[in-house]
Order: structure tokens, then sequence, then C-alpha cells
């Protein structure tokens, strides 16, 4: 049986999932909960899905990535790790209910010139970690193919680019700027997914994080962000469900 594992850092980043799992166990790891349960897809494949919330920031994160990765069930190891949720957008382009992919990602806060180049993770020597190919063309495809019918409606376009990650919330417009000039073709930011793909490359798991725009990260960020975070607690699961359900995923899991 495929085992998946999800992630994000908030409960409404991932919706209604554990109520559409059968036979649902959890463990409790401190105040981190695993939620463990099976999902059947339209083609009438069985998975077998680990899912947890973060909390906020790059240590929470790779504290739940690491822990969701040793969750071992019946001998079954994660296949594959996805985080999702919500980010803020960098490209004038992005609008709100846009689906950013990720190509690549990259810790705009981590700076050990002059030891380093800036952006450089000394550990891996380099500064941005990668998805594997194949897992960007098939997350692409699926949501461009699909995402026009009425279920999906409510999300925009598909963008795969870079998404960048820090232990900041950024509401400023000028520290935007700055950022997109140091950092070229950045779509999004957000306060995870590098740390997590971090753990996840090193741990030798596939991965790949899926972005939904909730604001501009600019000045009314936190308002927007507050707002669109009730409004996409309804939506997210169908987000995943899109790919569960899919020809590639199925023929993947086979």
């Amino acid at each position: 049986m495929f085992h998946l594992g999800l992630l994000a850092a908030m409960p409404e980043e991932l919706g209604e999932i554990t109520k559409n799992l059968g036979n649902l166990k959890s463990k409790k790891y401190g105040d981190l909960e695993i939620f463990t349960g099976e999902w059947t897809n339209y083609l009438n494949y069985k998975i077998l899905i680990s899912v947890a919330w973060s909390g906020w920031g790059k240590v929470s994160a790779a504290r739940a990535t690491t822990r969701l990765i040793s969750n071992i069930i019946n001998d079954l190891k994660i296949n594959l790790i996805i985080f999702t949720g919500v980010a803020g957008a960098v490209d004038l382009r992005l609008k709100q209910w846009d689906i950013v992919i990720s190509e690549a990602v990259i810790q705009h806060d981590f700076d050990a010139r002059p030891l380093f180049k800036r952006f450089v993770i000394p550990s891996l020597n380099k500064e941005k970690i990668y998805p594997k190919k194949y897992l960007i063309d098939n997350f692409y495809s699926i949501l461009n193919e699909n995402i026009n019918q009425d279920k999906y409606k409510t999300f925009g376009s598909v963008y795969k680019g870079i998404i960048a990650t820090g232990d900041v919330f950024i509401s400023d417009k000028e520290k935007l700027k700055k950022l997109s000039l140091e950092i070229p073709k950045l779509l999004a930011v957000e306060m995870e997914g590098a740390s997590f793909a971090q753990v996840a490359y090193q741990e030798k798991i596939d991965w790949i994080i899926i972005r939904v725009i909730s604001d501009s990260a600019d000045d009314s960020a936190p308002d927007e962000f507050n707002s669109f975070l009730m409004k996409y607690k309804s939506k997210s699961w169908d987000l995943i469900q899109l790919f569960l359900n899919s020809k590639n995923f199925s023929n993947q899991i086979k």
C-alpha cells in the first residue's frame, strides 16, 4: 500500500481531512499529533495517509517532518510527503486563490557569509533545494487539466516556480521588493517549506510543496490572511483529493 505523508502549518490548511479517513489512529509526540488512516480513491486504490500540523516556522516544520517520516505503519514507510497550505504573493501576476507548485525552495533568511555565499545551506552546499521533476510535472499537469471543473472553480491559475521560506511574516512592500530583487523568479513567500524540504531531501524522501496564495504579502496581508484562511478551510482537502484521484497518481501506486 502507498503511504502518503501530508503536512501543513495549521489545521485550516488541510480542512476536513481526518473526517474522510477510515480506521483513523493517532500518535502523540509531546504537543505534536500525527493521524493515520486509510482513504480509497475513485479507481478503488487504497492509500495510507499520515497527516500532521506542524505549527508556524522553520523549526516547527523541521520537527514535524522528521516525526512524520518516522511514522512507519505496519512496516510501511512514507513514500511521498507533501507540504501544503497558504503563502504570500511576491510575483505581481499572482492573485488570491492562485496555486503555486515548488520548482525550488530557498531559505531567504539564511546567511552564513563570509564563510558561504548568502542563502547557501552549509550542510548541503547549495542555496536551492529541488523536488523531483516528475512530481512537479505531474502536479502541474493534473491541476491544469482539472482546475476549471465546477468543484475547483474557486481556485485560480496554476504556477510553478521558486518559493522562499523565512521565520518572518512579511507585510512590508519594501522588504518584499528587496527580496524579489535578491531572488530572481521568486513567486511566493511562506514560513515552513524550505526547512521541510531540507529534511525530506536529506532523508531521501520524495517531496513537493503546493501553496495557495492568501495575500499580497504587503500592508494588507494580516487582514487578507485571516479572512482567506476561513474560506480556504472548506476547499483545502479538495486540492489534495484532486491529485489522489488522478490517473497519474493511481499509476504511480499500482
